[in-house]
């Protein structure tokens, strides 16, 4: 199913594409300096101090993955602590694969914790290029389970957004190959599907995208596989799209209408259909690249998190 939000209120709107556009305008002018980027894009979803503002319980926890390494992550719990319904959801962050963390995305994972009123697990999985992949991948892929083992009796969610959110989809197809468990209901903001870049949105879309550049994606494709790739672009776990998506749970993915990665999500939700899942594609009118961040701030965000809410207490206890 596709729905398209033509009540969505665009208050806001304008400060939030004032703060993307300086932000891509910054990004450009820091050359090749990749702390520079990663410390940008930190800011990412700073377009209003209403956003920074969290409610909620933050703390740090350490998640034990292979190898006998561990990474840090943060558990975000509601206000109320008997508003968590016994549910649990792993956050993915985006950030190109390069950038992000758990810090950065906290404004979103928190009020996704009141929204699906469940605890949240929010990790810093490896970066490229220090860590090309499958190193990221393995890292949600090992906090995921651990998430099961601890919480295996629990309605459990998987989310993510941009690269996180690739690496949501990729993770529900890796899952699916080993046959192992997959949450309970998985949500994607603006993913990208296809690293082939091959979506036509990516130039049809490219003068009202605040902040992509596609024309930069194949680098970022190139830098995340690493110089001596270990798996190909059409690998299911690099492109989501390319992967069995038969036998997926209940999938809400939020695409901006105004990005690039658009047809992304059409194409991989519509394939996903096809294959018989329960796919919810819903698409948001001169809306930017997850959108869904900038809460309160941006009157839209605050209907989509109204959307989560109710997709996930309709398919979960």
């Amino acid at each position: 199913m596709t729905t398209t939000s033509p009540g969505a209120n665009h208050e806001g709107l304008d400060a939030v594409l004032a703060h993307l556009e300086r932000l891509k305008a910054l990004n450009a002018a820091s050359g090749n300096d990749l702390t520079v980027k990663r410390r940008l894009l930190d800011s990412y979803f700073a377009a209003d101090p209403a956003i920074l503002t969290i409610r909620g319980r933050v703390e740090p926890l350490l998640i034990p993955v292979r190898d006998g390494r561990v990474i840090a992550a943060e558990r975000l719990r509601p206000d109320d602590p008997s508003g968590t319904a016994g549910r649990y959801l792993l956050y993915l962050h985006g950030g190109s694969w390069m950038a992000g963390s758990a810090a950065s995305h906290r404004p979103l994972a928190a009020r996704l914790a009141q929204a699906c009123r469940a605890e949240v697990i929010s990790i810093d999985y490896r970066l490229a290029p220090e860590y090309p992949f499958p190193a990221g991948l393995e890292d949600c892929l090992d906090a995921w389970a651990w998430l099961a083992e601890e919480h295996g009796d629990a309605p459990l969610l998987l989310a993510g957004d941009s690269a996180g959110g690739n690496l949501v989809l990729a993770c529900l197809n890796a899952l699916g190959s080993a046959g192992q468990r997959r949450p309970d209901a998985a949500l994607a903001f603006s993913p990208a599907t296809d690293l082939d870049w091959e979506s036509d949105s990516l130039h049809r879309k490219a003068d009202v995208e605040p902040i992509l550049d596609p024309e930069l994606l194949p680098l970022i494709a190139q830098l995340y596989l690493g110089q001596s790739p270990a798996a190909a672009l059409d690998d299911p776990r690099v492109s989501p799209i390319e992967g069995d998506l038969s036998g997926l749970p209940p999938t809400l993915i939020q695409c901006g209408e105004a990005e690039i990665l658009l047809d992304d999500s059409r194409r991989y939700a519509e394939q996903a259909r096809q294959s018989g899942s329960p796919v919810q594609l819903s698409l948001w009118p001169d809306m930017p690249h997850v959108f869904v961040g900038f809460a309160p701030r941006l009157a839209a965000a605050r209907q989509a998190l109204e959307e989560i809410r109710h997709f996930v207490d309709s398919h979960l206890p």
